[in-house]
């Protein structure tokens, strides 16, 4: 375990969230026009959260080719890359890495509070995860981040937010995938 998983980042400036018909933010790289997209913002590497939502992800991946499917870390590449292949690689799912966490601020995310990864829900969570075989990892990152997922269409359109209420909340990918139609 990385203790220094637990302290507190440097606040950065936090574009306020994108709702449903604004347009996407950036990403360091360009979504492909007229194919619509899933973009998922990680909670830390070694998560047992972002775990269970990259496997979310690969699984919606393989059943909807047509759709973008992005994972956002702030995790470096090694670190991320090492975690991705120990939790069974990424599949169809392309793996954005932002330790600077500058794609987070842009798109809403910001820092979480201690309750929202500490508090009863989310342990409740990691132990639920935990009796299916998903625990903690070595960690990479920070657990003060939040965590984000958003549907755009293909015309570069949110459709769809999910911002968890606490660190467990995982994203409902069939709403998102719904909104797209």
């Amino acid at each position: 375990m990385d203790p220094r998983t637990f302290l507190r980042p440097a606040a950065l400036a936090v574009s306020p969230l994108p709702r449903p018909g604004d347009p996407a933010r950036e990403l360091p790289f360009a979504l492909e026009p007229g194919r619509p997209a899933i973009v998922a913002f990680l909670r830390h590497t070694g998560c047992p959260f972002a775990e269970r939502t990259m496997q979310m992800l690969r699984e919606a991946a393989a059943s909807s080719p047509g759709t973008q499917w992005i994972a956002v870390s702030h995790a470096p590449e090694p670190e991320t890359g090492r975690w991705c292949l120990a939790i069974g690689g990424g599949g169809d799912v392309r793996i954005l890495c932002d330790p600077s966490r500058r794609t987070y601020a842009a798109w809403g995310l910001g820092r979480s509070s201690l309750g929202h990864f500490m508090g009863a829900r989310s342990l409740a969570a990691v132990i639920s995860l935990a009796r299916e075989g998903i625990r903690n990892r070595h960690p990479a990152g920070t657990r003060w981040q939040s965590a984000g997922t958003f549907a755009v269409d293909g015309e570069g359109v949110v459709r769809w937010v999910a911002i968890p209420e606490h660190a467990g909340e995982l994203p409902d990918l069939d709403a998102a995938l719904r909104s797209l139609e």
